[in-house]
């Protein structure tokens, strides 16, 4: 299929409202391997993220169908800048030579409730995107990028302690792993004792050897210690002798809520009671010391949690020896912070005391996300840039905030909220909607026009991109500031190929009126190898002395180039 017909055809199908339908379409008309295969296969994952928030309406009917649109208009836009070239497969160079890398992704809980399964997950793919389909992100989900991989792939997970947990693999050990989608292994985990114990996420290469049946490991490519705090069923009722825990003796009470510390397996306390027995009803509790606080009522499952994950944290520092801990130092502090606190001043203390944590990204993103503000977002992305698995949520939050920039300015057109927007989102590709929103008040156009220029100027110098140049050209047709916005774009020579064109014409149509030598030098000199040649031919009918001088001098340059290209391969074969 030409590019003409699949553009045709795509565009069609984005008009009708079947984006679905399009990206699907777009994507099997791309060899695998192509920059363009991947980006329409980001277009996919977020078309698939917004339809996971929407359904689980953690977002807006408003905000989803934003996110809808954007991504429509990135396709149209995709479509609009494709190429015949873009529908050749990758030269064999470009996917060969180098190790096969893909990503895994597992899922393991950090805490775990005594004697209750869990579902662990273990996932490989070649390609990031997929790998995030169809699962839940929490703070469980750990990612690891550009990792070596096979065609066929083992994954255990394996206890090293021996009888701290129950495994049963739920998959075949063995699995192929395909160029698209995912190969996932799940396991049923059941932890048996509670305390801190570790989890090993073991992933292999396997290897098809002539003269053996089954694919032989050639060496393991991933080897990853999980911590996991195994906790106690919490307590149904306080006069409830189950649950797991030993009389001690003693009761403790904290505010209102009594706490109930864990007996360590194998040890009994100083100056316990014995177990009453297990015949129902049980026997009455014998009468408290003096030293007894009496219990208070039974409070709301809530504060009674929080109190429990306290008292069960504090016993554990002191009942735990202390090389447990070593394997995870910065447990406790996770504890409080996610499981007690919650808060983003939690978070940041978190991340102030732990930089060097295997959770501090988790704690990043669960800043930003619990804050909401720009900055903890800006942190993130500073910190982790394209690698954070949560980028993509993070891109979104920020999409929000630049939306709601841009309602209040549709609200009140102002120079310090045009100003403060441009600060905040220097990678905005909205400039349009940004200068259609401070025109919504006639009055107020004019005014305006030079800090909206100033923001185009700005966002292009800060990150210049074709959807930032062709709004400037359009939106700006006068190109008062158009040396700017060319030396901003030669910075990037994979974009100047792309808008050297449109830039092309911005200059020619200052020539059209009256052309002048100075203005005809600057454009041969700004563009040796014009693209619009004919365009610049035509406009200098007008002055048939200043088209042959120009022409002569075009030609002088192409001649000069071919020279240097031939003495360069003539220098190569020497």
């Amino acid at each position: 299929m030409k590019i003409a017909e699949l553009r045709r055809n795509l565009e069609a199908q984005l008009r009708e409202g079947q984006l679905p339908e399009a990206l699907q379409a777009f994507l099997a008309a791309m060899p695998e391997g192509t920059e363009t295969y991947r980006i329409v296969s980001a277009l996919i994952a977020r078309l698939n993220a917004a339809n996971k928030e929407r359904f689980r309406n953690t977002i807006s009917f408003e905000e989803y169908q934003r996110r809808v649109d954007q991504i429509s208009a990135d396709c149209f836009d995709l479509l609009a800048g494709l190429k015949e070239e873009d529908l050749l497969p990758p030269a064999p160079s470009e996917i060969s030579g180098a190790a096969r890398t893909g990503t895994v992704l597992y899922r393991v809980p950090n805490v775990m409730q005594i004697r209750k399964s869990v579902r662990c997950v273990v996932r490989v793919a070649v390609n990031e995107e997929t790998i995030l389909e169809n699962i839940l992100l929490d703070e469980h989900v750990e990612l690891k990028s550009k990792v070596e991989i096979s065609d066929v792939m083992s994954a255990e997970l394996l206890d090293p302690e021996g009888g701290a947990f129950q495994i049963s693999a739920l998959n075949a050990r063995t699995q192929l792993i395909r160029e698209t989608g995912f190969t996932e292994w799940n396991f049923q985990v059941t932890p048996l004792k509670e305390g801190v114990h570790q989890l090993l996420v073991k992933v292999s290469i396997m290897e098809i050897v002539p003269g053996f049946q089954e694919p032989i490991p050639r060496e393991v490519t991933l080897l990853e210690t999980v911590t996991i705090l195994t906790e106690l069923p919490e307590r149904q009722h306080a006069d409830d002798p189950g649950g797991g825990f030993k009389p001690s003796g003693q009761t403790f009470g904290i505010g209102q809520e009594p706490s109930y510390a864990p007996q360590m397996e194998g040890a009994e306390p100083k100056g316990a009671q014995p177990a009453p027995p297990a015949a129902p009803p049980p026997p009455p509790a014998p009468a408290a010391p003096s030293s007894t606080v009496p219990m208070a009522p039974p409070q709301s499952a809530a504060p009674r949690r929080q109190m429990r994950a306290l008292a069960y944290v504090l016993a554990l520092l002191v009942l735990v020896p202390a090389a447990t801990w070593a394997f995870a130092p910065d447990l406790p502090a996770w504890v409080s912070a996610h499981y007690l606190e919650g808060t983003p001043e939690a978070y940041a203390s978190f991340i102030e005391k732990h930089p060097e944590s295997p959770r501090l990204e988790k704690a990043y993103y669960l800043r930003a996300e619990k804050s909401g503000q720009l900055a903890d977002l800006r942190a993130y992305q500073s910190r982790f840039q394209d690698k954070g698995i949560y980028r993509a949520q993070v891109i979104g939050q920020i999409a929000a905030l630049e939306s709601r920039a841009l309602d209040r300015i549709r609200e009140n057109p102002d120079k310090a909220l045009i100003r403060e927007f441009a600060l905040n989102f220097p990678e905005t590709e909205r400039l349009s909607d940004l200068k259609e929103a401070a025109e919504t008040r006639s009055e107020s156009r004019q005014d305006l026009q030079a800090v909206l220029e100033d923001v185009y100027i700005t966002a292009v110098r800060r990150q210049p991109t074709e959807a930032k140049i062709e709004a400037y050209l359009r939106d700006f047709p006068e190109t008062p500031r158009l040396e700017e916005v060319e030396t901003a774009a030669r910075t990037r020579p994979e974009v100047f190929s792309k808008v050297q064109p449109k830039l092309e014409e911005a200059y020619l149509k200052k020539m059209e009126e009256d052309p002048t030598r100075v203005q005809s030098e600057q454009f041969i000199h700004k563009f040796p190898e014009p693209s619009k040649r004919e365009k610049l031919e035509r406009i200098l009918d007008k002055k048939p002395a200043l088209k042959r001088e120009t022409i002569q001098k075009l030609e002088e340059i192409k001649a000069e180039r071919r020279s240097m290209i031939r003495d360069s391969a003539g220098h190569k074969q020497g």
